[in-house]
């Protein structure tokens, strides 16, 4: 639709290419690219742990448990999973295509069982294995470490789990992570803040951003090689403090896909997205 086609996956696998487990997703292509933006065998905007602080049994909890995708009309689908067998989430994602170079998506879950939350926070981490950029980098507005001053600013991590997370500005939550904590790239943070919940990368002439609106805290993270040697994860958590049993919460975000202008657009895209 639009400049866009994408091909949406629940988590079975879709032969000859498309592995079991990853959800979300499946392709995203531009008219003027050929060339599919995420690891085929993987996905986009993959829902993949859900932490409280403790190790994971099963690390990947939400690859195991099915899935449902629903065509709500053709531009819109919903992807359903039915409470989690440990952590006894329920979830809902409903992605819409927005011409010319969106895709709009609200996320709702529910928690109905504190017993897995046991340190005070829920957390929800998303993974976008992508395919080969030139350029693994990240790239957001910050505060850096020292200067109160706003500047652009690309990161990059060179080792996976290690300067992984990036937390907003006014995100001062200490949270819970045990010694033997397994996902890893959710608890290690780098020095860097930003100013505003949105972030981009760059792959070949396109840039690949994503916003956000929440209530809750927003993180950003990323790992070198979370797709194999030379396709980084572009990441995010979705964090809940205080989680109450049996409430709804849910946040918004946008994906643009689209030949890159400059980081300012992508800024003005953000301004123009929250205003809307």
């Amino acid at each position: 639709m639009g400049d866009l086609t994408a091909g949406f996956v629940d988590n079975s696998a879709i032969p000859p290419f498309h592995r079991a487990g990853y959800n979300g997703l499946a392709s995203l292509q531009h008219r003027l690219d050929d060339s599919t933006f995420f690891v085929p065998q993987y996905a986009g905007f993959n829902l993949e742990h859900i932490f409280g602080g403790d190790s994971l049994i099963s690390l990947f909890e939400l690859r195991r448990h099915p899935m449902t995708l629903y065509r709500k009309s053709d531009s819109e689908v919903l992807l359903y999973q039915t409470p989690t067998p440990i952590s006894r989430v329920e979830s809902l994602t409903a992605f819409k295509l927005v011409p010319p170079h969106y895709i709009d998506i609200r996320f709702t879950c529910q928690l109905n069982d504190l017993s897995f939350f046991r340190h005070g926070y829920a957390g929800l981490f998303w993974a976008s294995y992508i395919q080969a950029p030139e350029d693994k980098k990240i790239y957001f507005l910050s505060t850096g470490s020292l200067s109160k001053g706003e500047s652009w600013i690309n990161t990059y991590s060179e080792t996976h789990g290690v300067n992984s997370t990036h937390r907003g500005r006014k995100d001062d939550h200490q949270l819970f992570f045990a010694g033997n904590f397994n996902a890893s790239l959710a608890s290690h943070f780098s020095r860097f803040r930003f100013v505003q919940p949105f972030y981009f990368g760059l792959c070949r002439k396109m840039v690949f951003a994503q916003l956000f609106d929440s209530k809750e805290i927003i993180r950003f993270s990323q790992s070198p090689t979370g797709g194999g040697p030379a396709n980084p994860a572009w990441d995010f958590q979705y964090i809940i403090p205080e989680p109450k049993a049996g409430k709804r919460y849910s946040f918004k975000a946008r994906l643009i896909y689209k030949p890159f202008v400059s980081a300012e657009d992508i800024r003005l895209e953000y301004v123009k997205w929250k205003a809307g």
